[in-house]
């Protein structure tokens, strides 16, 4: 049954087609709204709730083309399914939807069935990702991972400066966890039923300014900024030393005024809102924000521990990582035997808790197709040292990979490796690696693995 709330965007320079899809998706249970211009569309979806959008790509009379608009709309929602539509596709043209952060592509002349079928599964898509959000902060953030001493004083603190109204500075290596402690701090605080939002102070200085304090022009807002969007709020600042001085002016105006200038604007806006920022380094000493700055955070400092000072929380933690992978694929579950968790503890390899659970999204991948119930020492001992022959197959560089592409990475180097250690015995290395030799022949092709000796 499709979800009364369920409103999808079409953006098509032609009305008829307008009109066909519109009168195609009513009749399966969708509400539409239409639009010719790429101006209009935009505008409804400043006004309404959309679940997904329908757009045209080259949009004549408009004007942006398709792809400037899908660059506006996942510029206000990040997040929003786009299938983009053609009269002139190829494969060209779809890559490059998907590229700039489509969802889907199809052609036109449509064939119904296949629409109504991608726009079903872009919609489950965004179904599930907003489960797995509700799931992390419901269910797997509930509370404090804090057996070690080093958390425990963690805890108390965040707990304590939770209950006050103050800017916070986090201060921890990359991976250390301090967009989950902030998330924390807002969640146990007065302000927890309004918005929490990130920025990454790191991106380009032009584009971090118009994302933060949007745009206005002859006082109409064209681009709403994320200090509208929170105002009662939490505003999560990570690597605020990468602040330009010039936007740092901006920020301390924020704190010292309690408002805000759009771009472009002419009066302000009122704020009243909380800053917790983030840096992996120390800020007294690289001085790399203006004293007056750093002073609005100077009583709120808390240090975040890297994992090497809380082994008492790595086998809560493997836990925890565990359920949110089963969550997230389509996996067999397993769990780990207590010998398999003290030797993962024993490794002391894993500085931060990002590299845990890459480590951990990383065994479960590789284990996935083996039918197994509990993960052994055994079988971690044979993956690792698998890791330490095959040197490559785990770096530090995947840890910037999104984790379908880390997981492409992973298997084609171990698969590599192993076809080299088998001398390329694909019936001997089926049985060696527990993965079914036609199906491993499958993955070897998908990969685009080459077989000539």
């Amino acid at each position: 049954m499709i979800d009364k709330e369920t409103r999808i965007l079409i953006i098509d320079d032609e009305p008829d087609i307008c009109d066909q899809l519109s009168g195609l998706l009513n009749d399966v249970g969708y509400v539409c709204d239409n639009s010719t211009t790429s101006e209009k569309g935009l505008e409804l979806f400043r006004k309404k709730k959309y679940s997904l959008v329908l757009l045209d790509i080259w949009l004549n009379n408009s004007k942006f083309d398709g792809f400037q608009a899908l660059e506006k709309i996942l510029g206000l929602d990040q997040n929003m399914p786009v299938i983009m539509i053609s009269g002139h596709g190829n494969i060209e043209t779809a890559v490059n939807s998907i590229k700039k952060g489509a969802y889907d592509f199809i052609e036109k002349p449509f064939d119904s069935d296949l629409l109504i079928f991608k726009i079903k599964k872009a919609l489950e898509n965004l179904i599930l990702k907003r489960r797995i959000e509700n799931f992390d902060k419901k269910d797997l953030d509930s509370k404090l991972v804090a057996r070690s001493k080093s958390s425990k004083n963690l805890e108390k603190q965040i707990n304590q400066v939770s209950k006050t109204d103050g800017n916070i500075l986090l201060i921890g290596d990359n991976g250390s966890g301090k967009e989950y402690f902030a998330t924390k701090i807002h969640s146990y605080s007065h302000r927890s039923n309004k918005n929490i939002k990130f920025i990454d102070c790191k991106i380009d200085q032009d584009k971090f300014e118009k994302n933060l304090f949007g745009l206005e022009e002859n006082q109409i807002i064209k681009v709403l900024g994320i200090l509208d969007e929170i105002n009662n709020g939490t505003l999560y600042l990570k690597n605020i030393n990468s602040i330009s001085k010039k936007l740092q002016g901006k920020i301390l105006r924020i704190l010292e005024e309690k408002k805000f200038y759009r771009i472009g604007a002419l009066n302000s806006t009122t704020l009243n809102i909380r800053v917790i920022a983030s840096s992996n380094e120390n800020l007294k000493k690289n001085k790399t924000l203006r004293d007056d700055l750093l002073n609005k955070f100077n009583f709120t400092e808390i240090e975040i521990p890297n994992l090497d000072r809380r082994q008492e929380d790595i086998e809560e933690l493997i836990s925890i990582f565990s359920k949110k992978i089963f969550l997230e694929n389509d996996f067999s579950i397993k769990h780990f035997s207590e010998e398999a968790i003290k030797y993962l503890i024993n490794l002391n390899c894993f500085k931060s808790v990002s590299q845990l659970k890459k480590f951990i999204e990383w065994i479960y991948f590789m284990l996935n197709e083996k039918n197994i119930k509990e993960i052994t020492k055994h079988d971690l001992a044979e993956l690792c040292i698998n890791l330490m022959e095959s040197k490559d197959i785990y770096t530090n560089d995947h840890l910037n990979l999104k984790i379908k592409e880390a997981r492409e990475e992973f298997e084609k180097k171990y698969l590599m490796y192993n076809l080299e250690k088998f001398k390329y015995n694909v019936s001997r290395m089926s049985s060696e690696i527990g993965m079914e030799r036609t199906a491993l022949y499958r993955k070897i092709k998908l990969l685009n693995i080459n077989m000539d000796l």
